[in-house]
């Protein structure tokens, strides 16, 4: 059989049979199988409730885990609160109405403050998100 490369790593190796197209490395494998579930929870309801049910009992075995990691992991939480901001300003469309007819997506949204710390959140997949600053500018209107 010849080489084929690895769906995961794109490195070459020799699969053992024809439908093996991860590669054996401990990274890979995860990668396999994290991809075999997101199918099987979107492809079986009955796995679904699996899953919930096990995510519930250990949230019930477990409660504090969420206020401790947040106390472990103060720039995590930090970054969910500024996360959970543009959420709530997306939700309330009130505050950005449409202006114009050139531009469908044109917004008046001075009234909303953009200093401080962001997290830009790429659209597309597995990308990391980049963290920046802005500044307020006085004498500077949107």
């Amino acid at each position: 059989m010849e080489s084929v490369p690895c769906a995961a790593c794109s490195t070459f190796f020799i699969p053992r049979n024809k439908l093996q197209i991860f590669c054996s490395t401990q990274r890979c494998q995860h990668a396999r199988k994290a991809q075999w579930q997101k199918n099987k929870l979107s492809t079986d309801p009955e796995y679904k409730e699996g899953q919930r049910l096990a995510q519930a009992k250990w949230l019930q075995n477990n409660p504090d885990y969420w206020k401790k990691y947040r106390r472990e992991h103060p720039e995590k939480a930090q970054r969910n609160r500024s996360l959970q901001k543009i959420r709530n300003i997306r939700k309330r469309k009130s505050i950005c109405k449409p202006i114009g007819i050139a531009k469908m997506d044109a917004r008046d949204c001075s009234k909303i403050s953009l200093s401080g710390q962001y997290w830009l959140v790429p659209m597309v997949a597995k990308m990391d998100p980049v963290k920046i600053f802005i500044a307020s500018v006085s004498g500077f209107s949107p």
